[in-house]
């Protein structure tokens, strides 16, 4: 029997609970949850003797390439046979290993009548959702002596942008999900039992590939079309940019509450934009002055100078508050002990206009400006990844109701809103030029040069 990771264990004890009707081991390639699904059926065979389950996957060939491979690693006691797959333990146990074959059976009429006590979805993002809700109705249906266990449903899966992810993950983020579901997310660092070669050749992957299977990362997608910014790519403008201490801090805001405030920490070398970090502030720590106290953990020694940067629609005198103040001044006066500097535009430059300029230094790097994101800030590559474009050029705004609170906000663009003003302020002379249709002589990096850069 496997030795399980702490991340499996932590899966095992939920089942013990008997608290959930439903758990989703899921996330990264390499986590571990295949032996998790497998074990823990072999282990439920050994404590309810006579107990019957059911191991479902797309197709009888990925049982027999995948599945029944891994189960063979597990050195069962019992007997295993083939076409069609089935196990019987010792003690009288069985599972069976079915494909869900949905495309030539989509009536599911071999489920319809199936007698067990529970199952596990192998990789049940490939599975259909009507087969996931006829589970329901067949687990608990088997009468085994003398204990019966709860009906209980286990399922494996990767990232991925189905039903899966509407029904369970966005339910997770959300709070939403049933308190008799679960979703453990796990990642290649559940896994003790890879070998540093293994993880080192992951590397190789292509960029998306990597977010999404070794990193587990849901909210990534390939482009479908339609993008507004069509010339951003996750595999040459993602990477590490770790905060460099010397460089100042170039804070950019988005003057938004919901689902977050969002804020994006940047520094810039010579002619490199990089976006180091990210803070999405979520309901109740979604205020200026959390945020700011966030900056300041993180940050405590920064001694390197400070500018800020974000809507200039948030530079009008707000009447909620003390006559004098607005987003901005309460950000200076929070953010003080850096001496920070406002570089907020007077007015926002035109949606279409600085689009179409970001995504030209996206493709060309003109004068070798560069714009990079860390690979630590999922919000801001989500947006650059997923943000579609509006029939008239601008950002198309997809908006979302909170299942809580109800209330209703903009799902993408907030941290690429906050990049665009950071974009077009810091390298507002490059931005003037390639308006102008031509390349800008000047030292093109905020107001001070020699204060921006070192």
């Amino acid at each position: 029997m496997l030795t399980l990771s702490p991340k499996q264990s932590r899966a095992m004890d939920a089942i013990a609970s008997e608290q959930y009707t439903f758990i989703l081991f899921g996330g990264a390639m390499g986590g571990g949850k295949t032996f998790w699904g497998l074990s823990a059926l072999l282990i439920m065979c050994e404590i309810f003797p006579g107990s019957r389950w059911c191991v479902i996957r797309e197709d009888m060939e990925k049982i027999r390439t995948t599945t029944i491979p891994s189960f063979k690693k597990l050195q069962p006691s019992g007997t295993l046979r083939e076409s069609p797959f089935n196990y019987t333990h010792h003690n009288g146990s069985v599972i069976l290993f079915k494909g869900e074959n949905y495309d030539n059976d989509k009536d599911l009429q071999w489920l319809k009548g199936l007698e067990v006590n529970g199952f596990l979805f192998e990789e049940i993002n490939e599975c259909n959702q009507d087969t996931f809700e006829l589970a329901f109705s067949r687990a608990g249906r088997w009468e085994c002596a003398p204990n019966r266990p709860k009906p209980i449903i286990l399922a494996t899966c990767n990232p991925t942008k189905n039903w899966v992810k509407t029904l369970v993950y966005d339910r997770w983020v959300n709070g939403t999900l049933p308190p008799n579901w679960l979703y453990l997310p796990s990642s290649i660092e559940d896994n003790p039992h890879l070998t540093n070669e293994y993880k080192q050749n992951l590397g190789s992957l292509p960029r998306y590939k990597y977010e999404v299977f070794v990193k587990g990362n849901w909210d990534v997608q390939l482009k479908t079309g339609g993008e507004f910014y069509k010339c951003f790519n996750l595999q040459q403008h993602t990477g590490s940019y770790p905060y460099n201490p010397t460089l100042p801090l170039h804070i950019s805001w988005d003057d938004n509450v919901n689902p977050y405030l969002p804020c994006g920490i940047f520094q810039i070398s010579v002619m490199e934009l990089r976006m180091v970090a990210e803070i999405a502030a979520v309901t109740p720590g979604n205020t200026i002055s959390a945020v700011c106290s966030e900056l300041l953990r993180m940050y405590p020694a920064h001694n390197a100078g400070m500018f800020i940067y974000g809507d200039a629609t948030a530079n009008k005198q707000d009447t909620r508050l003390e006559k004098g103040y607005n987003f901005f001044r309460l950000i200076l006066d929070a953010l003080r002990q850096y001496q920070p500097v406002n570089r907020v535009l007077a007015s926002n430059p035109s949606v279409v206009m600085r689009g179409n300029w970001i995504n030209t230094v996206f493709e060309k790097e003109p004068r070798g400006l560069r714009f990079r994101i860390d690979e630590s800030c999922k919000h801001a590559i989500t947006d650059f990844t997923c943000l579609k474009e509006a029939a008239d050029g601008t950002k198309l705004k997809e908006m979302d109701t909170n299942p809580i609170t109800k209330v209703r906000y903009q799902k993408l663009g907030h941290f690429t809103d906050l990049f665009d003003y950071i974009a077009c302020s810091a390298f507002a002379n490059d931005f003037a030029a390639w308006q102008k249709g031509g390349a800008s002589p000047l030292p093109s990096v905020g107001r001070n040069v020699s204060k921006n850069i070192y």
